[in-house]
């Protein structure tokens, strides 16, 4: 297997941790903070998507705030409380698991990138907030395209940013779909299967590794710094 040149990894959801969106949403929404945070993530993503197809660009700052208020309002939460869940995304922390991980991929001398859905203006609050931003080389924001993952033009953007052809990249999500899209551009892909998780998409793509974050690097085949 060729040596890998760089990994790119997704951020919400797979480097930031989702699951503190439930009690925040719990504040907001009395016992229906969990049902509210998975209802929000789930309109989030399905607008990227419809957004990407019909050519309707917003950045994800516009598009999470929209999902939040079609939301609240299917649920029957009141939209001047839910408005306290601005800027939620930009305050997710990071999981502990992957830091030593990363920061080993980067002591032996791997370029390392985020490749996000996020505004970059939201990748700079989020990563700032956690103290990650200097992990690493590339932080790439689909605004640079005005399409949504799993576009194929939103991955071109490690391609052209590392100067690696998409064999060379690696690149790690916990989203299925994310997993799928990538795989069927090129890259090689490691998935941080959620329990739980059905499988991947019936898309025909080529094999994706199914990883945690302790054998990450095994998985990918990323050597340890000497």
């Amino acid at each position: 297997m060729r040596a890998l040149r760089a990994v790119y990894l997704d951020l919400y959801g797979t480097l930031l941790d989702l699951a503190p969106l439930d009690a925040a949403c719990e504040i907001v929404a009395p016992g229906q903070g969990e049902t509210l945070a998975r209802a929000w993530r789930a309109e989030q993503l399905r607008l990227t998507w419809l957004r990407t197809i019909t050519g309707r660009w917003a950045d994800f700052e516009a598009v999470t705030a929209g999902a939040l208020r079609t939301t609240a309002a299917r649920l029957g939460v009141d939209g001047s409380a839910a408005a306290a869940l601005d800027g939620a995304f930009d305050r997710l922390p990071a999981r502990p698991e992957a830091l030593p991980v990363l920061r080993a991929m980067r002591d032996g001398g791997m370029r390392l990138g985020v490749l996000s859905n996020g505004s970059r203006s939201m990748l700079e609050r989020a990563l700032g907030a956690t103290g990650l931003t200097a992990l690493f080389d590339d932080i790439l924001s689909v605004d640079a395209v005005r399409r949504y993952k799993p576009d194929p033009e939103v991955y071109a953007l490690a391609v052209a940013a590392s100067r690696n052809e998409p064999a060379d990249i690696g690149f790690v999500t916990a989203n299925d779909w994310d997993a799928a899209g990538a795989a069927a551009f090129g890259f090689r892909v490691a998935w941080l299967r959620p329990a739980g998780s059905i499988g991947l998409p019936a898309l025909d793509v080529p094999d994706v590794a199914v990883a945690t974050w302790a054998d990450l690097a095994a998985v990918l085949e990323v050597a340890e710094p000497a």
